[in-house]
Formats: structure tokens, C-alpha cells, sequence
């Protein structure tokens, strides 16, 4: 089977040569890779580690490219970050809100919002064409909640959702116009050749949902239902990114026809793997699971090798399994022995075959 193949037969459940696998990790883990596997492209790297998808970004997805290389940069959405090091590498930290503090609705017009030439999609004919036989995941933008808490800021987002409904309503809208209008742009003028049309919405912490499920039915859902329908609509599926306990949520998302979920945080509350296959795997194909903050980075090669073998099992059992990290990016603390370990394992075994 090719990658491309690979993927989008897992995600319908049928069954496939090997487990389908995904990889993606810090800029300082890929650094790490190259510098002990020999290779120089990320197109090497994939190969080595018999990576089947392969993600186009829009330009300017979260920064403008006047910003790249500056210490503090303001992202498209107006919120601005710090380049900050810790142990390993660097972390963008938030530091303003633009919308923080500014309770009154007319705040929220008065903001610079993108404009529509914002996100650049020229690059996607000839970088999907470059890498067609991988299954191609592309963003147009994030979803609206997630752009809403670094607008706002999440103290004020919270209490908003709280106290303040009509503001969270008419915040909640106007960044769904915006996502809304890059997707179908993204979708209709760049979409041939996409497979798999990806959002980030981060709605839960590791305990669970940050609000209610009453709130995210209400602000939620419908632009999360809009979203899903326009991926339908052109052919494409649909793999929705949510850290953490998510569980409580799945029933909703399922109903809005999401067919794909990253990144089954295996020790977030409610996120077992054998519950999730038992009472979600006829619906999702899951996407993700190896933990990252205990098994890669702190345990040995050799129980990383068996807890690979363990999601293949219980995940990939009729399908319906990508296999890869239980956060989108690898990070600097895993040692690279044990990346290797999980990827050899997962090209090499065959249970479902």
C-alpha cells in the first residue's frame, strides 16, 4: 500500500499492511533526528521513519513571515509572544491578550482582525503535488474557541462564558466568520490533492472539559458542525486536534461527523485506550496515543516497544488507527533511543494484518 492508501483505509476501517504512522515533534527534536540518523530533509527523516502523512501549512498560519526571527512577535490574530528558553529549546509565551480587560462588545469590532489575504495559500499545489503519496492533513486556521482564548486571554474567556454570554456569543461568532472564510478559500481555490482537513480546538485540560458541556454545545458545536460539513462537502475528512479529557465531548463531536481525533492523551481522565475503542471506535478513527510524559521520555526503549505494540493491538483492531504521539509535537525530553523504538516497532509489527 502507499501512505496515502495506508491512511485513508484505516480511517475506513479496512484493513491494511501495517499500522498507518504520523510523526511530528519540536523544531529541536528534528534537529536531534538529523544530527543521529544522518538525514538533511524532513522528506528523509519521514522516510526513515516510515512516516504516511505529511502536513501543508498555510503561510502566515500563526505569525506573519515579517515576524519569524524577532524575540517578541504578534501572531495574525493580534496576540503577541515572547521567545522564551527553557531546558532543551524554546517555547513562544504569551504575553498580551489584545482583548483582555476589554469587556465592552464593541471591542471585539474595533479589533484588527485578519484580513483576507492574510493566510497564503499559493505553496499547496506544488508542495501536495511534491509529497501525493502521503496522505496530505492541511489547517487552514485554528478552530474559533482556541483563537478566542489567546484573543481574550482564558481568565477572561472563562468568565465570559460564565457571566457575560452575549460578549462570548459575539466573540465566539466573529472569529467563526474568519475561520469559516479561510477554510472554503483554502478548500475551494487549494484544496485538490488535500485528504484530511485538520483543526486545533483545545476545549479540555487533563482532567476534562474546561466548561460545560451545556457551553460548548451551545458556542461550540455549531461552528464545529459548519467546519466538518465544508471538508464533506469537497471530499475531504476531517481530524479535530483536542489535549486532554475529552471524552465527555465525543458524543457532540461525533454528531457534528468529525472523523478523525488527536492526539488520545492516554493518561488525560476518560482517555483509556481500551474504553475509547470499546465506545467511540465505530465512529473516530484515533490518531496519536503514545504518552509522551511518562512512557517516551522516561521510560526504556524496551517498554516503549510494548506500549507501541499495546495501542497497535487495542487502536488498530479492525482499523481506525493512525499510530503516532499523544501530543502533536514530540518534545526535547524524549530521548532519542527510545523515538527510535517506537517507530521501528510500529513499521515492524503486524498483529491485524
Amino acid at each position: 500500500m502507499t501512505s496515502k492508501e495506508r491512511v485513508l483505509a484505516a480511517v475506513d476501517r479496512r484493513a491494511t499492511d501495517r499500522v498507518p504512522i504520523t510523526f511530528d515533534g519540536q523544531q529541536e527534536v528534528y534537529q536531534t533526528l538529523h544530527r543521529h540518523l544522518g538525514t538533511s530533509s524532513k522528506e528523509e527523516l519521514f522516510d526513515r521513519l516510515n512516516c504516511d502523512t505529511w502536513m501543508v501549512l498555510p503561510g502566515n498560519y500563526e505569525y506573519p513571515r515579517t515576524e519569524k526571527d524577532k524575540t517578541e512577535k504578534t501572531s495574525i490574530w493580534g496576540y503577541k509572544v515572547r521567545v522564551t528558553p527553557y531546558s532543551g529549546g524554546v517555547y513562544d509565551e504569551v504575553i498580551e491578550n489584545p482583548l483582555a480587560g476589554k469587556d465592552d462588545p464593541g471591542d471585539i469590532d474595533s479589533h484588527d482582525w485578519p484580513d483576507d489575504d492574510t493566510l497564503d495559500f499559493s505553496h499547496f499545489p506544488e508542495e501536495i503535488a511534491a509529497h501525493r503519496g502521503r496522505a496530505i492533513i492541511a489547517p487552514a486556521t485554528w478552530g474559533a474557541y482556541f483563537i478566542a482564548s489567546y484573543v481574550r486571554g482564558m481568565e477572561d474567556l472563562m468568565m465570559d462564558f460564565a457571566i457575560r454570554p452575549e460578549y462570548a456569543e459575539k466573540l465566539i461568532r466573529t472569529i467563526r466568520e474568519r475561520v469559516m472564510f479561510f477554510l472554503d478559500k483554502m478548500l475551494t481555490g487549494f484544496g485538490d490533492g488535500i485528504d484530511i482537513v485538520y483543526m486545533a480546538d483545545d476545549f479540555c485540560s487533563h482532567r476534562g472539559p474546561l466548561f460545560s458541556p451545556d457551553v460548548f454545545r451551545r458556542l461550540c458545536v455549531p461552528y464545529l458542525r459548519e467546519a466538518v460539513d465544508t471538508a464533506h462537502k469537497h471530499g475531504k475528512l476531517f481530524l479535530l486536534h483536542v489535549c486532554g479529557g475529552v471524552r465527555p465531548l465525543l458524543p457532540m463531536i461525533i454528531d457534528c461527523g468529525v472523523d478523525m481525533l488527536e492526539p488520545i492523551q492516554t493518561r488525560a481522565d476518560g482517555m483509556e485506550p481500551e474504553g475509547l475503542k470499546r465506545d467511540f471506535g465505530e465512529h473516530l478513527c484515533f490518531y496519536g496515543g503514545m504518552d509522551l510524559q511518562q512512557v517516551l521520555s522516561k521510560d526504556t526503549p524496551e517498554e516503549v516497544a510494548a506500549e507501541a505494540r499495546r495501542l497497535i493491538d487495542v487502536l488498530g483492531e479492525d482499523g481506525g488507527y493512525v499510530f503516532g504521539p499523544g501530543h502533536t509535537y514530540i518534545q526535547v525530553d524524549a530521548p532519542v533511543e527510545n523515538i527510535l523504538a517506537m517507530y521501528e516497532t510500529a513499521a515492524d509489527y503486524y498483529p491485524h494484518r
